[in-house]
């Protein structure tokens, strides 16, 4: 059995927080390109928590192989006798389609208790040839069906 840590201070793992996108991993002479995403959760449950990383972590994979972004900014400018104000209003909006995602090879995990809940984050790592290919089809699929 494990015992789950708790802590006195919120905390990130430091790969967490520097959660690269991609990366090389490997010796000077024989290396490998991965892709990476990360996620985190947090809940009194601890499978909620876990739920939630793994969720998020793996809408970040999608969201960079298969997603459109929307994005819309409105200024309105009002002058009421020489006092002029301002309204600006900023929409952005993610619309990630069904993603496949064949796999990914392992995940780094962390979890740790603070002020009664359970914070969990993970690093899911893929090869990069295997994300670059689930791209391909993203894309060879949008094309598709534009036609």
């Amino acid at each position: 059995m494990t015992t789950i840590a708790e802590r006195d201070e919120y905390a990130q793992p430091k790969w967490y927080a520097n959660c690269a996108q991609s990366g090389s991993e490997g010796y000077f002479w024989w290396k490998e390109e991965f892709a990476y995403a990360c996620g985190a959760g947090e809940s009194i449950f601890q499978q909620a928590a876990e739920e939630q990383m793994y969720a998020i972590a793996m809408n970040n994979f999608a969201k960079r192989i298969n997603s459109e972004v929307n994005s819309e900014t409105k200024l309105e400018f009002y002058d009421q006798n020489g006092s002029e104000s301002r309204k600006t209003k900023t929409v952005i909006s993610y619309i990630v389609k069904d993603t496949t995602i064949r796999e990914h090879i392992s995940k780094e995990t962390g979890t740790f208790k603070y002020q009664n809940k359970q914070f969990t984050f993970v690093k899911l790592k893929m090869n990069k040839q295997i994300f670059d290919t689930l791209v391909a089809e993203a894309k060879n699929a949008k094309v598709a069906s534009n036609n």
